[in-house]
C-alpha cells in the first residue's frame, strides 16, 4: 500500500468547515493536556495519538485538535476500507484503509503505518478500539496492530487520547477530550509490554478525563470553542425583554436558572 496523500492546505480548508458544523450541533469544545503536551513530544520524533472511538464526530475532533495543538504535523489516519469508499475526499486527507480481518491486511497496515513514521514529521491518529464503544468500557481489550507499531517504532511519541459527547445544562452536548502523557518505547522492547503500557495509559486516561466531565466544572478545560448559550424559544425572547425592562443582562443557559435558584432557596425550618 502507497503513502497516502495529505495535503495541508486541504486538511486546514477542512478544519475551518467542520469548526463551523460543530459550533452548530455542540455546546463548546472541551480540552485537558498533560501539561504543556506539545513540548512533551519532541520534533525529531513522529507522533501517534491513540483514541478512544465513542461516535461519528471522532475523525473530526482529531482533525481539530491536530491543528490546534500540533499543527507542524502531517495528518495521517487508518480507517475501515470499506468506509473509506463512502468518504472518498478523506483520501486527500491522510486517511488510509484498514483490512484487519486478514493477515495481508494487517501486515499492510503496519508497513504503511512504519513508512509514515520513519517521517518526523508525520502523526498517526488511531482507534485501537476497532469498534464504536461506550466510553465507560473501560474493560475492552485492544487491537493488537497498535502495540506491533509500537514495538517496532523507538522514535515516536505515544499519546493518549480521551474523547466524550456528555450533556450538561445545555440542550446540546459538549466534547471533552483530554490529551494525556506521552509515553515511548525502546527499541526492542516486547510486543506485550508494549501492549500492556497502551492499555493502562488509555484507560488510565479515560478515568481521569470521566472525574472532570462528572464535576461538570468548565474551569478545569481550555476550549477549542468557548461555551456560548443561544435562545432555543419564543419564551427566552421573552425573558430577554423581561431582563432589559428590569435593566439587567440576560443569561440564556439553563445554568443560570439553576444558579439562581440555588441562591433564593429558602432554608429548611
Amino acid at each position: 500500500m502507497p503513502i497516502p496523500q495529505s495535503k495541508t492546505w486541504l486538511v486546514d480548508g477542512f478544519c475551518r468547515f467542520t469548526t463551523r458544523m460543530v459550533r452548530k450541533n455542540f455546546t463548546c469544545f472541551a480540552v485537558q493536556t498533560y501539561q504543556d503536551i506539545r513540548s512533551l513530544v519532541p520534533s525529531n520524533h513522529a507522533l501517534v495519538v491513540f483514541a478512544n472511538h465513542v461516535g461519528w464526530w471522532d475523525p473530526i475532533v482529531a482533525m481539530l485538535l491536530r491543528k490546534k495543538y500540533f499543527p507542524d504535523r502531517i495528518l495521517y489516519a487508518p480507517m475501515d476500507a470499506k468506509a473509506l469508499e463512502a468518504y472518498g475526499i478523506l483520501r486527500q486527507l491522510g486517511f488510509y484503509g484498514l483490512k484487519l480481518d486478514t493477515f495481508a491486511g494487517a501486515s499492510d497496515f503496519l508497513k504503511t503505518s512504519r513508512e509514515i513514521l520513519s517521517d518526523p514529521r508525520s502523526s498517526v491518529w488511531i482507534t485501537p478500539e476497532g469498534v464504536f464503544a461506550d466510553c465507560r468500557d473501560l474493560e475492552r481489550p485492544l487491537m493488537p496492530g497498535l502495540a506491533h507499531l509500537a514495538a517496532s517504532s523507538p522514535n515516536t511519541a505515544f499519546v493518549p487520547l480521551a474523547i466524550e459527547y456528555p450533556f450538561w445544562e445545555e440542550p446540546k452536548p459538549m466534547i471533552a477530550t483530554r490529551l494525556g502523557e506521552p509515553i515511548f518505547f525502546q527499541a526492542g522492547v516486547s510486543k506485550a509490554e508494549c501492549g500492556r503500557k497502551i492499555f493502562e495509559s488509555f484507560r488510565t486516561n479515560q478515568k481521569l478525563l470521566a472525574q472532570s466531565v462528572i464535576r461538570r466544572d468548565f474551569s478545569e478545560f481550555e476550549f477549542l470553542i468557548p461555551p456560548k448559550s443561544q435562545r432555543h424559544s419564543g419564551y427566552d425572547t421573552l425573558r430577554a425583554w423581561k431582563a432589559w425592562i428590569q435593566g439587567r443582562e440576560f443569561d440564556p443557559s439553563h445554568a443560570s436558572v439553576t444558579r439562581h435558584r440555588s441562591k433564593t432557596k429558602q432554608p429548611e425550618p
